[in-house]
């Protein structure tokens, strides 16, 4: 799989603009529940696609906590959950998969090719590490890891869920997932409502400057749900995520460039943002860029 340029992407746009008008006609893709989880589980939103008889889930929360009230979700909806699927290496949003695999043990796990390699190198030191700073049960007992998806869609019986190739976003690469007959876009962790993004990783106005450049591409695609990867409870799934996302872009960098110190790069950022969300990843971005 490779990273999506602009051309491929528009065209895709292009193709699945009447898809909508042809799924109407038969059972298949229904709805979508998205759970988000709260502040201990970093706000992270997972989406559950609902088919007539079957479910996919796109994304899996951090701790049991979360990924047992997702869990819950899911059998309440009456669904069967047939397949998982990882958008990024983030722990955030997989580190719950033991709860949803005991759950539904038929389950399918899956996560793009490119992307498989980085959760494997790290799940297992990340949940060691997580384990040893909370109580007993907080989190899993073992990492799942997903199995490579090479295709570029998913089926939910019979109908295509459009996987768009990882681009750069809060983390070199992620994946976000089109559902054209829910004029649906999963922007997963390209877009934050109401929070502090993660931009530990974006420490470069030119790192910055490709997650914009994925804002634009995934913006363009036009869909009129756009499910960001975190949010506080309530916030909107629009196109407004994409214009949030790039302003808190724009104010890091513009604070990056001119703090001389962590606390002048802390409290520039805190400027208008006050009542946002996962503050943890704001003090983790200061850390990584004034380090000890």
């Amino acid at each position: 799989m490779q990273i999506l340029d602009r051309r491929t992407l528009l065209a895709l746009g292009a193709a699945s603009a009447t898809l909508p008008f042809a799924f109407a006609a038969r059972a298949g893709v229904g709805g979508a529940e998205v759970f988000t989880a709260d502040e201990a589980g970093a706000l992270v939103d997972s989406t559950v696609i609902l088919g007539e008889s079957k479910a996919l889930l796109v994304d899996a929360q951090i701790n049991m906590a979360n990924a047992g009230r997702l869990v819950a979700l899911l059998r309440a909806s009456g669904r069967d959950l047939e397949t998982v699927f990882i958008t990024h290496a983030h722990p955030d949003h997989y580190l719950g998969l033991e709860a949803i695999v005991d759950a539904f043990p038929a389950v399918r796990v899956l996560t793009p090719a490119p992307i498989r390699p980085l959760i494997e190198a790290a799940a297992q030191g990340t949940l060691d590490y997580l384990t040893g700073t909370a109580p007993a049960g907080t989190f899993a007992s073992r990492v799942i890891l997903p199995e490579a998806l090479d295709a570029d869609h998913l089926l939910l019986e019979g109908e295509r869920i459009e996987i768009l190739p990882p681009m750069h976003g809060d983390t070199a690469l992620v994946s976000a997932v089109h559902i054209p007959a829910l004029d649906t876009l999963i922007a997963a962790d390209f877009a934050y409502a109401d929070t502090h993004a993660w931009v530990a990783e974006n420490l470069t106005p030119e790192a910055l400057d490709q997650w914009r450049a994925s804002l634009t591409l995934l913006e363009e695609i036009g869909a009129a749900t756009v499910i960001p990867g975190h949010r506080q409870t309530g916030s909107a799934n629009d196109a407004s995520v994409f214009a949030k996302t790039r302003a808190y872009l724009d104010q890091w960098q513009a604070a990056r460039a001119s703090a001389t110190s962590a606390e002048e790069l802390r409290a520039a950022m805190m400027v208008g943002n006050e009542g946002l969300g996962l503050t943890f990843a704001l003090d983790m971005a200061v850390g990584a860029a004034f380090p000890g």
